[in-house]
């Protein structure tokens, strides 16, 4: 419905206008270096000049060269201000170069001449859309709404406004519009994404199954990772997983499919799995920053760090400003001891965002891990200023002061910490075996039991509860608590309780 506009002078002749009319069939066609042909024979005569400028002008637009397009249709206007379809193709221009305030003076113009005119009223409410006067969009398209709600152009902008603004019923009847319509693939991808951002999440629903019947019978690699995107988005699982394997199966050079597959095995706990995704995805785009870094992340998780480190070092190199991939980098560092080199990626990063929490926290802790005490304590209180409510930080808070021999404050964090997290097994260790140093047995034996029934694989609150049964002379308890600490230790040898990852503790 909506499309480039036509090209009408009043007073020129059936004979002047057949280069113009054949430029126009033929652009219609497809043919555009044939309709350039005949555009430019009508240059010549003064009668057809503005007409021959504004048809180079559209025929530029479709061959989205926006710059050269402006220049014919300015210049067409300039011979005759009153075309008004090169006054709504000008308008075009401007929109698809970014440019809205520009358009809607084109289209208001265009309006101006022909008052009637769908084209630039439909126009004139997508600039104001893109420059998010939504409000004002509606008001302007008030006029054509039956006609928009009959392309797909026009449900969208619909859409959107209505979205932006709230209207939630309106939004939703919608979809009954578009179900009586042809829309296109995209289009379908693109208001279903509406719906989904605006949380009509049933309406979205039924736009993609809709969409997913339409690309089940004729296969797209690309649309299929689309689709698969907007089912990930509603956290449809298992119908978006379907569609990033189609999508992969019909490309296996597509990163992206692989990354989103990898995501979500990693998101059911199966890194195994989506470590396998990544290999083949690395391998198709061994440059790809993205994929080096979700590489990398999952072989941290897996205690690959021999795979990891150069994978987010290569990605970092890409993207050195990316600071998820420099935390993530500083993160396998500190996993695998270098902490100079964590230490140096952390501080970069707080010295650009010396508010944040996390960072406060991580570098805090690598200063722990460093036994510089002081600067620990200071970066971990700035992350509990800005953020109190922090189990990492208030752990490694007590761990701090307790490395310094200030027990007493210790035992007042952990103690806080317990109170508002009573499920964190490492504090009940740490908090029981400083009060087994103070001889405060009674206590000291609840938060051990406590942290052996949270965490029945923890190797220290065993050692620990084997150590206070021992003084209460359990010898037989004490042993079948140490004994159990052995084993565990032998089991996890390759990464031991201590070994820390700079993601906060559960």
């Amino acid at each position: 419905m909506f499309c480039f506009a036509l090209l009408v002078l009043a007073n020129v002749s059936i004979a002047q206008l057949n280069h113009i009319e054949m430029a126009a069939n033929l652009l219609s066609k497809g043919q555009i270096g044939q309709a350039e042909v005949e555009a430019r024979q009508a240059l010549g005569k003064p009668s057809t000049r503005a007409l021959a400028l504004a048809m180079l002008g559209t025929i530029r637009l479709q061959e989205g060269k926006y710059v050269e397009s402006i220049g014919f249709l300015k210049r067409a206007l300039a011979v005759n201000p009153q075309l008004f379809g090169a006054q709504t193709n000008l308008g075009n221009a401007y929109l698809l170069q970014g440019q809205p305030d520009l358009a809607r003076r084109s289209f208001q113009q265009a309006l101006s001449i022909e008052p009637g005119n769908l084209n630039a009223r439909f126009g004139w409410a997508q600039a104001e859309a893109s420059l998010h006067n939504y409000r004002q969009s509606l008001e302007v398209a008030d006029p054509i709404v039956p006609q928009l709600s009959e392309s797909d152009e026009g449900i969208l902008l619909l859409a959107t406004d209505y979205g932006e603004l709230g209207r939630m019923e309106e939004l939703k009847s919608l979809v009954v519009n578009w179900r009586m319509s042809t829309p296109s693939d995209e289009s379908s991808l693109e208001f279903a994404n509406i719906l989904i951002k605006y949380r009509a999440v049933l309406e979205a629903k039924e736009v993609l199954e809709g969409e997913e019947t339409r690309i089940a019978a004729h296969p797209s690699s690309t649309l299929g990772l689309k689709l698969g995107e907007a089912y990930l988005s509603l956290r449809v699982f298992d119908r978006a997983e379907q569609n990033f394997q189609r999508a992969l199966d019909l490309d296996p050079a597509c990163g992206p499919c692989g990354r989103n597959l990898a995501a979500i095995a990693e998101r059911q706990g199966n890194t195994e799995k989506a470590l396998a995704y990544l290999v083949k995805a690395k391998q198709q785009a061994p440059e790809d920053p993205e994929t080096l870094f979700e590489f990398g992340k999952v072989c941290l998780q897996r205690n690959l760090l021999d795979d990891a480190l150069p994978a987010l070092a290569k990605a970092v190199s890409l993207k050195p400003d990316h600071d998820p991939y420099v935390y993530v980098l500083a993160s396998a560092n500190v996993a695998k001891g270098n902490l100079p080199k964590a230490s140096s990626l952390l501080k970069g990063l707080q010295q650009r965002h010396p508010q944040d929490a996390v960072l406060n926290y991580a570098l805090g802790a690598v200063y722990y891990l460093q036994g510089k005490y002081a600067e620990a304590e200071s970066s971990l209180r700035q992350s509990l200023q800005t953020q109190s409510d922090q189990v990492a930080a208030s752990y490694y808070l007590g761990l701090t002061y307790d490395a310094v021999g200030q027990e007493d404050r210790a035992v007042a964090v952990f103690r806080d910490l317990v109170k508002s997290h009573p499920q964190h097994a490492p504090t009940y260790v740490k908090l029981g075996g400083i009060l087994l140093r103070q001889h405060q047995y009674d206590e000291a034996q609840q938060d051990l039991e406590r942290a052996v029934s949270l965490d029945p694989r923890s190797v220290e609150a065993h050692y620990q509860l084997g150590l206070l049964l021992r003084r209460l002379g359990k010898i037989t308890e004490s042993e079948s608590q140490l004994a159990e600490s052995r084993k565990l230790e032998s089991e996890r040898s390759a990464q031991a309780d201590m070994r820390l990852r700079l993601l906060p503790p559960d």
